[in-house]
Formats: structure tokens, C-alpha cells, sequence
């Protein structure tokens, strides 16, 4: 049975830093107040409005998690049947899921107010009542882009020419691992274990465009599976396939790499535990102590914005 705790357990990932070096307010949000937000009752309404928010998803947000749902999919069907999707099954399946967002969000807002897990809510139009049609027809074209550009990667051509002598690494979305005791949370969208090669792969499929970000998320992905199959760096290869130009890109590290990696998440930790008005409990500061950005341009696509407007 689901424990319901006063406080949040502590943990790192990689989304939750950059949260904190965006924003600490944000990062208070997302991470602390948010918390038993899912419960109807014995909570504080104030909790319940921030998991709200939480649960908004920007198009790009909502587009690339729906991309990687039917890639996912797309794989496990074809490791199962033998049978790759078409394109335009593919595109149906997604623009299925797009078009039951943008119900939910017009139609269904009370519905979504009273259980947000259960329904879409799409962040552009909770704040501006629409979608630009602009932005409707960009994303109609995109699918057809990243699914075809899917459909043609080295990966996938992999996948249906080697699918005897590849080892799937295990299924489950979120992963983790212990670093100083400490649950680092690790998501990798694919990985496994080529028998001909003796290799470890990694690859992240990107349904935006390339980012400083990129190298920095894919290190930790390296240490995560060096740590957990107990290979040294030479047996693993680490690839970025971006969806929407079907570039391919190999990335090559170091141990210099994995210090530094480890070095970012102490660095971090300590920052987190800045926030900390209990370590051993994780209660946090109040709202108040968790400073908002500088940076106004943060502040544009943030799901919070609505909160701190009213303070």
C-alpha cells in the first residue's frame, strides 16, 4: 500500500538540477509543494492547485512524450511480431493522442481540475484559452518528419536486421541507482546489449533540436549502465538520434567524464540541501526562501507563472 508521507523522499536527477539552476521558486513547485497535491482530501488546497499546475504539458512537452510512447511501442510490437508499423500508423496512433489532449483541455476542465492525472491539460491553452494555429500545423508536420526519420535510423534498421543477436535492456521507464546513498533517478529512452560487438548501446531519441544539455544527460546515462552491468567505457557506445533532421550522433567518454558527472551531482546535492529546513525529514524551507530567477525569459514557458504573479 502507498505510504502517505508529510514530505517528499530526497532525490537527484538530472531534470530536477536544471530545475533548480533555472529557478529555485520552480524548483520549491515542483519538488516540495507539489507533494500529496494527488490526494482529495486531508491536504491543503494550495497543494493540490500547485500538483495541478505540475501536470500541465506544453506542446513540446506533450509531443515528444507521446513521440516516445509509439517509438516504444513501435519497438516492443516489432520484437514480439516481426512487424515494423508503417508510417501512417504511426502517425495515426500519435495524432489520436494529440487530438484527445486537445478535448480534454477545451472540454474537460473540470474533469481535469478534479483528477489532472487523468486527463490532458495543455499548458498553452490553460493561459490562453487556444492553440496558435501556427503551432498546430508545425506539429502536423513534424510527425510525419520524426516518425519517418525513426522509421529510416541506423537504430531501427539495427533493431529488424540484428533482432536475434540484441539483448533489450529491461523495460521499465525510470531507473535508478544509488551514488553516496542518494536515489539518482536515471530515464533512458533505449538501451541494449549487442552480441555481435560485445557492446553496450544507448540512444536517446530528441524530437527537438540539439542542446549543451545533451552531452551532460547522455554521460549520466554511461555511468548508470557502467555501474549497473559492471562494463568498463570502451563496451559502451552512446548515440543521439534527432527526430527531427535524422541526424545521427555518436558520443565518446572518458573516466574524465564520468569524475565530472559526479562532480555535478555533489555540487548540486549541496545546493538542494540549501533548500532543506529538516535533512532527515526533507521538509523544505518555506515558498518564500526559494528565490525566483532573474531571468524573466524562464518564466514564459513555466507552469508556475500563475502562482508567482499572485505573490
Amino acid at each position: 500500500m502507498f505510504d502517505i508521507t508529510p514530505y517528499p523522499t530526497f532525490s537527484w536527477s538530472l531534470s530536477r538540477h536544471k530545475t533548480l539552476t533555472s529557478c529555485a521558486r520552480k524548483y520549491g513547485y515542483e519538488y516540495y509543494f507539489s507533494h500529496n497535491g494527488w490526494l482529495s482530501y486531508n491536504v491543503e488546497p494550495f497543494h493540490q492547485h500547485v500538483y495541478r499546475l505540475k501536470k500541465l504539458q506544453s506542446m513540446p512537452i506533450l509531443f515528444g512524450q507521446i513521440v516516445h510512447r509509439f517509438i516504444e511501442q513501435a519497438i516492443n510490437d516489432y520484437l514480439q511480431t516481426g512487424k515494423p508499423p508503417s508510417l501512417e500508423e504511426l502517425i495515426h496512433w500519435a495524432r489520436g493522442q494529440l487530438n484527445a489532449a486537445f478535448v480534454d483541455s477545451t472540454r474537460h476542465f473540470e474533469l481535469w481540475r478534479q483528477k489532472p492525472t487523468k486527463y490532458y491539460m495543455m499548458q498553452e491553452i490553460y493561459y490562453n484559452g487556444m492553440l496558435n494555429p501556427e503551432l498546430i500545423q508545425d506539429y502536423k508536420e513534424r510527425l510525419r518528419l520524426v516518425f519517418n526519420h525513426f522509421l529510416m535510423s541506423e537504430t531501427f534498421r539495427q533493431i529488424t536486421a540484428q533482432k536475434g543477436s540484441l539483448r533489450i535492456g529491461e523495460p521499465e521507464q525510470f531507473r535508478s541507482m544509488k551514488i553516496d546513498d542518494i536515489q539518482v533517478f536515471v530515464v533512458m529512452d533505449f538501451h541494449y546489449y549487442d552480441e555481435l560487438t560485445d557492446k553496450w548501446v544507448i540512444v536517446d531519441w530528441k524530437t527537438g533540436s540539439e542542446s549543451d544539455d545533451d552531452r551532460q544527460q547522455l554521460a549520466l546515462y554511461a555511468y548508470y549502465v557502467q555501474q549497473k552491468y559492471r562494463v568498463s567505457l570502451e563496451q559502451i557506445e552512446v548515440y543521439n538520434e534527432y527526430l527531427l533532421t535524422g541526424k545521427r550522433k555518436k558520443y565518446v567518454f572518458t573516466d574524465i567524464d564520468m569524475d565530472n558527472i559526479l562532480y555535478t551531482f555533489q555540487r548540486s546535492v549541496l545546493e538542494m540541501k540549501k533548500y532543506q529546513a529538516d535533512i532527515f525529514s526533507n521538509e523544505p524551507l518555506d515558498i518564500e526562501d526559494f528565490e525566483q530567477t532573474l531571468e524573466k525569459w524562464h518564466c514564459r514557458g513555466c507552469n508556475f507563472r500563475e502562482l508567482c504573479e499572485q505573490i
